[in-house]
């Protein structure tokens, strides 16, 4: 496999190789460092529920049922053998991708041979497959139980209507019980073929060995036929599907979330990227710990640490968060109503832009110095088809009247919608 240079906006010495399998391979050589650190993911997460040519359908959940599935096999458990070689692994399902780690600082390649190896041959049965729900089941559960994600998920229900992002990542006990051994072949096929797949490396394991390594595991693989995973935009409308979600929990204090639905979607990855930069840096000019409106209403009582503003952007879909603790949801939402409607009204203040701008670049200029960092943005921004880093250079190009325009074409009225979860009457 030959490594090539890939340019970016940083000058960083960032090498791409494609294995004879099709499989994606980057690399970030960081001989300072002393942990060599792996990221194996695939452009398939939990909104993707429908796969092949015939439109059949995939289970609510079966992504993260899989993330799962794939760390069993005859011989038991991964993770001991990652143990073993004095290596940790981990992976995480999102909505848009599932990524599989692993770290190392003695013998990061046999880590690096055993990721590649488990991800890329799994083991199902339908005995092990009912094992699994058994445990998704009680995961599932508890997450039922956790004030956070009935929170953020009961957010999400009133912003779409239809589109899967309003659905738990982890599925239901209804679909996952339908989940089956064929059935997870059947997406492990469609969705975890090496042109769907891509792995970053960063650290201190040469790019050299790490191309030979890759090479021999893919040597004994067949070249993909299969196209990547195209995500495309879903019929989903415009507007909020409902206005308010409440529900009581065992909790000690409120908690109260608004949400912003994006209505701008599509475009190229640089699109989606400068949308999701904007935001970012729009809601930390509105509500970060150095804005005025968080001042205020911390020393009013309406907040407190746990309050947080954040946004997140794909091409099919995108919302604002904005919320936390109080003792007053009530008041505190119409705080944080009148704090963008005053924003609508006069504009953003351009010192404070400078500021946070100069702030965002700063904290992804600070990531640079972790391998972890580096591995997961070379991942994210390959699949979301835009050059490394490239999020530096759009910032720095971001201007105020960027940032306003952004600010109007985002909060719209028929856009919101709020999330309260109230203390349960004692019993």
């Amino acid at each position: 496999m030959k490594l090539e240079p890939v340019p970016n906006p940083l000058g960083e010495t960032i090498l791409r190789g494609t294995a004879s399998s099709g499989l994606t391979v980057l690399i970030a050589p960081r001989p300072e460092f002393e942990r060599t650190f792996a990221a194996l993911g695939t452009n398939f997460g939990s909104v993707d529920r429908v796969s092949g040519a015939s439109g059949q359908p995939v289970p609510e959940g079966l992504a993260h049922f899989l993330e799962h599935k794939l760390f069993e096999d005859a011989d038991g458990d991964v993770s001991d053998r990652f143990s073993a070689l004095g290596a940790s692994t981990n992976a995480m399902t999102g909505f848009c991708g599932t990524t599989y780690i692993a770290s190392a600082v003695e013998d990061p390649g046999a880590s690096l041979d055993l990721l590649l190896d488990f991800v890329q041959d799994p083991w199902f049965t339908d005995a092990l497959v009912a094992k699994e729900q058994g445990i998704i089941g009680q995961e599932i559960r508890m997450y039922d139980d956790d004030p956070d994600w009935r929170l953020f998920f009961g957010l999400l229900s009133c912003l779409y209507e239809r589109h899967p992002v309003r659905d738990n990542i982890a599925g239901s006990v209804e679909s996952i019980a339908a989940i089956d051994a064929a059935t997870l072949r059947r997406c492990y096929d469609l969705f975890y073929h090496p042109r769907n797949l891509c792995l970053s490396v960063a650290g201190r394991l040469d790019p050299q060995d790490v191309a030979a390594r890759v090479e021999a595991d893919q040597a004994s693989r067949p070249v993909d036929a299969l196209a990547p995973h195209v995500r495309g935009l879903l019929d989903e409308p415009p507007t909020v599907h409902s206005s308010r979600y409440e529900v009581l929990l065992p909790v000690a204090r409120p908690r109260v979330l608004l949400g912003i639905k994006e209505q701008v979607l599509g475009g190229s990855g640089l699109d989606v990227t400068r949308r999701e930069l904007s935001t970012r840096i729009l809601v930390d000019i509105l509500f970060g710990r150095s804005a005025p409106a968080f001042e205020r209403l911390y020393e009013e009582g309406l907040l407190d640490e746990t309050f947080s503003a954040s946004h997140s952007a794909e091409a099919s879909f995108g919302f604002t968060t904005i919320g936390g603790d109080t003792d007053d949801p009530e008041r505190l939402e119409r705080a944080l109503r009148d704090v963008l409607d005053d924003a609508l009204a006069t504009g953003l203040d351009r010192e404070a832009f400078g500021r946070i701008r100069r702030k965002l670049h700063g904290s992804m200029l600070q990531g640079l110095d972790s391998p972890e960092n580096v591995a997961y943005t070379l991942l994210s921004d390959h699949f979301r088809g835009v050059p490394p880093f490239v999020a530096l250079q759009l910032v720095d190009e971001l201007t105020l009247d960027d940032l306003n325009r952004r600010l109007a074409e985002h909060v719209r009225a028929d856009a919101l919608a709020v999330a309260v979860v109230r203390p349960s009457p004692p019993t």
